[in-house]
């Protein structure tokens, strides 16, 4: 018997990323909705959400679930997300997580257990591969050029990792022992067989079989990326990918294809009672089985076929390459070679997708192809045609509005079309332009006539394995999909992206105003007998008026002045300090003192400027909500370490600090509230982006780009988003990892901007950014 629908999961409200399994009747999945939910068998063809886990901040992109230990009999559920940290979570109480492992500086992608439950590996898109025991990471393990994305403890305690740098590696006790190379593009899963032989999966198409030293096997079936692997309790293989089909492997020998109605199957686990499991791009966990007591019950087989028949798929993501080569529909009247076969046929301008089963003695219909390239039928509304026209349900009782759609265009733009048109409320953009996304899934969204497909869900382009030319730069392309971004092809834009190459320098300022508010400070504190030892004198109170004549052109500024002003900001009361850190902005600006100076406890500029605004505190976790104060002299530190760029030794200086300072800064953006000092925080995320492309670190513009992604996707302060696209279009001009890396991590904000993009300039910097990026 072939296998069959058992079950549907749905409870996410995005992609599936993770699944693990314990035992027959427990499953636990992760999704980029940010959430973890466990199910639990309630009949033999049916699941129940027992639990939901929340403790990662976005994307959860990984899960395993530890073996059992007589520590905890039931395991330990680890998940990873693009938070950087893993969960350990008691699957008893997911309340909140046990603990959670820090260490990795990206997305944590790929995670696996020892068959003993003591150790945990992880993989991350920083390129590392980390070995955790009892919480502890005992072994950074180094070497690959690309992210990690797959993991693997073999029974003997080696570990085996995969990479977007195409190469496997075998590792002991920390150490390197062997590197293997096969696949053509990059390693995305692996898999532990019989003894120390283990299984890879890779963006070419195909799963290899290894032992420590070379490929024994490799098994052909897939039409497109295979994503994921499991091994099943028999010894097969389960694989599943972006050709929307889990396939199982017995004996080196395809045994089984099973069809699901999404294009990608991200993740796939296999049951303790052979049951396969996968978790898809449209949000559900399918379960299927060959156990007749566990099959669906009729009507959800019925409803999951019809799904299965009518699913857009392009020929492109299915390896379809001729449509004039296809069979016609004469093939259906004989019997298929063997059972699961997959035909596609071609019936005038139809081209659909049969699978054959022996046990039903028929072809069943299990998708249509409806690519922009190939397709002929049109639809027409108003007297133009279309690739489609959706009808949009806006009120029970009403006609449904028309809402008419190009496979050749912004889906985002068609939305606000539609609402335009109809004259409903913009804040539906999303709901719309997601509902067009959905439903024309497969086809060539946002390209015209090219060899391309995007997609719509990660932005990634859908990998044609003949195509593959297994370059280099394929490896830091999306950990998910492996391919490039999501053009917006109904955006136009007149001009070509040119990245800015001047820092950004804020030298706008009254100094004699603010000399005059440090002044009146002086006085209050010299009235108040806590605070007149901290005063400045009469005579070093006339050197810093000096500064009222601050200007670009005194470019020199005394030591005993500067000397003074920095025993402001160091030890006056923090609501006194923002005038002098004020000027310290710009001085900075315009002199060389401060990058020569030091204290007599020896600290720099740097050092002054983190102690006076108190930044590396301010935006820490767990610090309580921020004071109007704290913002202010947080804006005013922000601003001189911004301007500390005008100069080439403050450049070198903040480039050596460049580390302490992104540590500090670092998800500030979710704590501040005042709109300057969000604003403040881009300017320096762009300065550091311009400077890293000057020292040539592309490593250093991956860690900038995946905190301005994150910084760019939560801010809507428009001048913030303004800075924070070019902090994109600056490192993705100079740098092919951060191109390709910035293709997925910024690509769905970086489209909506391009349409509703609060100004004309964030619309046009983000339509010029977008369309680079595609290039």
């Amino acid at each position: 018997m072939g296998y069959k629908l058992s079950a549907i999961l749905d409870g996410h409200t995005s992609d599936v990323r993770g699944l693990a399994a314990y035992g027959s009747d427990t499953l636990v999945s992760v999704s980029r909705d940010g959430t973890g939910r466990i199910w639990r068998r309630k009949a033999a063809n049916g699941y129940e959400e027992d639990s939901v886990l929340l403790g990662h901040e976005g994307y959860i992109s990984s899960v395993t679930w530890m073996p059992a230990t007589s520590k905890h009999p039931q395991g330990l559920i680890a998940t990873g997300g693009m938070d950087k940290t893993i969960c350990l979570w008691d699957p008893a109480n997911v309340s909140q997580p046990m603990c959670r492992l820090q260490g990795h500086t990206d997305n944590v992608c790929a995670l696996a257990a020892s068959p003993d439950g003591q150790t945990l590996v992880s993989g991350s898109w920083d390129k590392t591969a980390r070995v955790w025991v009892d919480g502890k990471c005992v072994h950074t393990l180094r070497g690959h050029q690309y992210a990690v994305w797959g993991v693997l403890v073999l029974s003997s305690g080696s570990i085996v990792t995969g990479s977007a740098d195409k190469e496997i590696r075998l590792w002991q006790n920390g150490n390197l022992v062997s590197t293997m190379q096969g696949h053509n593009d990059c390693v995305r899963a692996l898999a532990r067989l019989d003894g120390d032989t283990f299984a890879s999966a890779s963006n070419d198409g195909t799963v290899r079989l290894w032992d420590q030293t070379e490929c024994r096997a490799e098994l052909v079936g897939h039409t497109s990326l295979v994503y994921t692997l499991d091994t099943m309790s028999d010894g097969g293989l389960v694989s599943g990918g972006e050709d929307r089909s889990i396939r199982v492997w017995k004996n080196s020998q395809l045994k089984h294809t099973i069809v699901v109605p999404s294009i990608s199957v991200w993740a796939v686990v296999a049951l303790d009672n052979g049951d396969v499991a996968c978790g898809t791009n449209d949000g559900c966990v399918y379960v299927f089985t060959q156990a007749p007591t566990r099959v669906a019950t009729s009507g959800l087989l019925e409803a999951f076929a019809r799904q299965n028949a009518t699913f857009a798929v392009s020929a492109k993501s299915i390896g379809v390459t001729g449509l004039s080569k296809l069979l016609g529909p004469e093939r259906l009247q004989k019997p298929g070679d063997s059972d699961e076969q997959v035909i596609v046929i071609k019936d005038g301008s139809t081209v659909s997708i049969h699978q054959w089963s022996q046990e039903s003695n028929r072809w069943d219909q299990v998708g249509l192809v409806t690519d922009a390239a190939g397709q002929t039928k049109k639809q027409v509304f108003e007297g133009k045609e279309y690739d489609y026209v959706f009808d949009v349900d806006i009120q029970e009782g009403v006609p449904p509005l028309k809402l008419p759609f190009n496979a050749s265009e912004n889906p985002y733009t068609a939305a606000q079309r539609f609402l335009e048109r109809h004259e409903l409320p913009m804040e539906h953009l999303d709901t719309v332009a997601n509902f067009i996304i959905k439903n024309a899934d497969g086809v060539q969204i946002g390209t015209q006539a090219t060899d391309t497909f995007a997609d719509p869900f990660t932005g990634g382009s859908r990998y044609v394995p003949a195509q593959s030319q297994g370059t280099a730069s394929s490896g830091s392309q999306d950990p998910f999909t492996g391919g490039n971004r999501y053009v917006p092809a109904g955006s136009s834009t007149s001009t070509s992206y040119v990245p800015p190459t001047e820092f950004v320098i804020n030298t706008q300022g009254n100094p004699a105003a603010i000399v005059k508010k440090l002044t009146e400070f002086n006085s209050v504190l010299a009235q108040d007998n806590s605070t007149a030892s901290l005063t400045i004198g009469d005579e070093d109170l006339q050197r810093i008026k000096e500064l009222e004549s601050l200007s670009p052109s005194s470019n020199m500024v005394s030591e005993a002045v500067y000397g003074k002003l920095l025993a402001c900001v160091l030890t006056w009361p923090a609501d006194k300090r923002f005038p002098g850190l004020d000027l310290l902005r710009l001085i900075v600006a315009f002199s060389s003192t401060p990058f020569a100076y030091t204290t007599s406890d020896n600290k720099d500029l740097v050092a002054c400027i983190n102690e006076a605004s108190r930044l590396p505190i301010l935006f820490a976790s767990d610090h309580p909500a921020l004071a109007k104060t704290d913002e202010i002299n947080a804006m005013m530190g922000v601003r001189a370490l911004a301007n500390a760029f005008a100069s080439e030794s403050g450049k070198e200086m903040i480039w050596n600090w460049r580390k302490q300072i992104l540590k500090a800064i670092d998800e500030s953006w979710t704590r501040a509230t005042n709109k300057n000092l969000v604003t403040a925080i881009s300017n320096l995320y762009l300065n550091l982006a311009i400077v890293t492309t000057q020292k040539n670190n592309d490593d250093q513009g991956l860690e900038i780009l995946s905190a301005a992604s994150r910084f760019l996707n939560s801010t809507n302060n428009a001048d913030a988003q303004l800075r924070l696209l070019n902090v994109f279009g600056v490192l993705a001009t100079k740098f092919q990892l951060c191109k390709d890396s910035a293709r997925v991590l910024g690509d769905e904000t970086v489209v909506i901007l391009g349409v509703t993009g609060q100004t004309d300039a964030v619309k046009q910097t983000a339509q010029q950014v977008g369309s680079f990026l595609s290039a």
